[in-house]
C-alpha cells in the first residue's frame, strides 16, 4: 500500500456568469499542492503560507480527506497533511475548493478509491465546512477540469465540457470578500424575469463552449441573480468591466463570490489584464493578474 501522495488541484471560477451554484470552470493556474503521508500517530494538518486551521476537523482539506475515508470505511487511517496554498483564501477563485479537492484526491490515491462521485462528494463536504453549504460548483471543475455543470451530488450527475482553447484573464484585487458575506447579501427571492433571463443565458453558455463560439459569451455570461448584488462588495467592478471590454475582452464577469473578476480573451490577454488592473489602481486598489486558460483539473503528481 502506498503511504505518500502529492496532489495538485487548480483554482476555479464558480457560477461562470449565469450558472449560480451550478457552473464552474477550472483554471490552469494558480493551484494548491496537497501532500499526505500515512502515519501511526494522530492525524495532523498544516497550511502554508496562510495561517489556516491546524485541526484536522476544521481544516477543509483534511476534513474532505476524513469524509472520504469515513465513507469508504477507512476511518482507521491516520495521516500527516501539508497544504501549500497557491490560491489565496477569500479570493473568489475557489480557494477552499482547491484544498478540498486536493485533500480528497490525496486520500483517494492512498486508499485506492477511484469513484469520481465519492471524491467530489467528499470535497463538497469540505466546502460545506467552509461556507455552510456543500455546493459543488468549485470542487467539481477543480477535480474534473474544463467546464462542469453539476445537477446533483447524490446521485452524482454532471455535464463536462473541455474547451481546451478557452483563454481566461483572472484578476484578483486586494479586497477581501468572504463567501458567507457574499451569500448573505443575496435576496431570498428574485423576479421571474431575472430567473428566465438566466436560464436563457446559461443555455447559450453551454452552446458557446460546445461549439467554440466564444464571442457569444459576451452576452451569455450576463447574470441577473447574483452579480447585481455582489458587485457592490468589489470596489471598482464597473470600471474594471468597462476597461476590459474597451481593451478587447470578449466577455467579463465576477468570479464566484468575488473579489476576483475574469475576462474571456483571444490573443490580447496581457492588454486586458493591464486594463483591469489599471481600473482597480484608479481606486487605489492593487491586484494580481493571471493570464491563463482552461485547466485540466486535479492530478496526482507523486504516489509512493
Amino acid at each position: 500500500m502506498n503511504t505518500y501522495a502529492k496532489v495538485r488541484a487548480p483554482a476555479t471560477i464558480a457560477n461562470f456568469g449565469p450558472g449560480f451554484d451550478v457552473f464552474g470552470i477550472a483554471l490552469e493556474e494558480p493551484y494548491d499542492i496537497v501532500e499526505m503521508e500515512l502515519t501511526d500517530g494522530p492525524s495532523t494538518v498544516d497550511s502554508v503560507p496562510y495561517p489556516l486551521p491546524t485541526s484536522v476537523t476544521k481544516n477543509v482539506a483534511s476534513y474532505a480527506a476524513l469524509a472520504l475515508l469515513g465513507r469508504a470505511g477507512r476511518g482507521d487511517l491516520s495521516f500527516k497533511m501539508t497544504v501549500t496554498k497557491g490560491v489565496r483564501p477569500a479570493s473568489g477563485m475557489g480557494s477552499s475548493g482547491a484544498s478540498c479537492v486536493g485533500g480528497a484526491l490525496a486520500a483517494a490515491a492512498l486508499a485506492g478509491i477511484t469513484s469520481d462521485a465519492d471524491i467530489v462528494w467528499a470535497a463538497a463536504q469540505g466546502e460545506g465546512l467552509a461556507t455552510g453549504n456543500p455546493h459543488p460548483d468549485n470542487v467539481a471543475p477543480s477535480y474534473h477540469g474544463g467546464f462542469v455543470a453539476v445537477r446533483s451530488l447524490e446521485p452524482y450527475a454532471a455535464l463536462h465540457i473541455m474547451p481546451e482553447d478557452l483563454r481566461v484573464v483572472a484578476v484578483l484585487p486586494d479586497i477581501r470578500v468572504s463567501t458567507k458575506e457574499a451569500r448573505a447579501i443575496l435576496p431570498a427571492t428574485v423576479p421571474m424575469a431575472d430567473a428566465v433571463a438566466n436560464v436563457a443565458n446559461a443555455s447559450f453558455v453551454i452552446h458557446a463552449l460546445m461549439t467554440g463560439a466564444y464571442r457569444e459569451l459576451g452576452t451569455a455570461l450576463e447574470d441577473r441573480l447574483s452579480i447585481p448584488y455582489r458587485k457592490a462588495l468589489v470596489t471598482g467592478y464597473d470600471d474594471a468591466r468597462a476597461a476590459a471590454l474597451d481593451a478587447g475582452a470578449l466577455a467579463f464577469s465576477l468570479g464566484g463570490s468575488g473579489p476576483t473578476v475574469f475576462a474571456i480573451v483571444e490573443d490580447n490577454g496581457p492588454a486586458v489584464a493591464d486594463a483591469i488592473s489599471g481600473a482597480f489602481a484608479g481606486h487605489g486598489i492593487g491586484s494580481t493578474a493571471y493570464c491563463t486558460k482552461i485547466g485540466r483539473g486535479a492530478e496526482v503528481l507523486a504516489l509512493e
